[in-house]
């Protein structure tokens, strides 16, 4: 017979009493990773960033990010590799993370190709900010997490 438990989550900012979602923003441009990050912890989120394709695989699994804004042309491991590392991960938590790419890459057939391996959402510099915040917004919210991760993104494990 199985049960379901509650795991704890991991170390989680507060603001308010209300745990913070938290955002990974990978992106070598110092400039615009900053961008990037000061508007969303003015929007309410806990952020790290990470501005090579290693560090973004390293900080994914202990930052363990609700969601990730991905650049794609990243020194030592491209945006596609990470993109690939985040799906294929054992993690399913970390496997199913909403990815939104932020690149200048834009074309029509490589949203096509990303959308298929796994990102969520494709945004093409120059980029809004108000966009980009409403999507890690959609996909962050309860409804999307219910959806996309059942149970787990309740923080229940079924046991036997």
């Amino acid at each position: 017979m199985s049960r379901f438990v509650r795991v704890p989550e991991e170390r989680t900012t507060l603001r308010g009493g209300r745990a913070l979602k938290k955002v990974l923003v990978v992106e070598d441009e110092a400039s615009i990773a900053g961008l990037i990050a000061s508007n969303l912890e003015r929007a309410g989120y806990h952020v790290q960033t990470a501005t090579d394709g290693r560090a973004a695989c390293r900080q994914a699994e202990t930052f363990a990010p609700d969601a990730v804004t991905l650049d794609l042309l990243l020194p030592l491991v491209s945006g596609w590799q990470v993109l690939r590392f985040l799906r294929r991960h054992a993690d399913r938590r970390l496997a199913r993370v909403p990815v939104i790419v932020v690149s200048a890459l834009g074309s029509a057939r490589q949203r096509a190709d990303l959308k298929r391996q796994g990102a969520q959402d494709c945004l093409e510099k120059p980029f809004s900010v108000a966009e980009l915040s409403r999507l890690i917004r959609v996909h962050t919210s309860p409804a999307t997490e219910g959806s996309r991760s059942g149970r787990l993104a309740a923080g229940l494990v079924e046991t036997s």
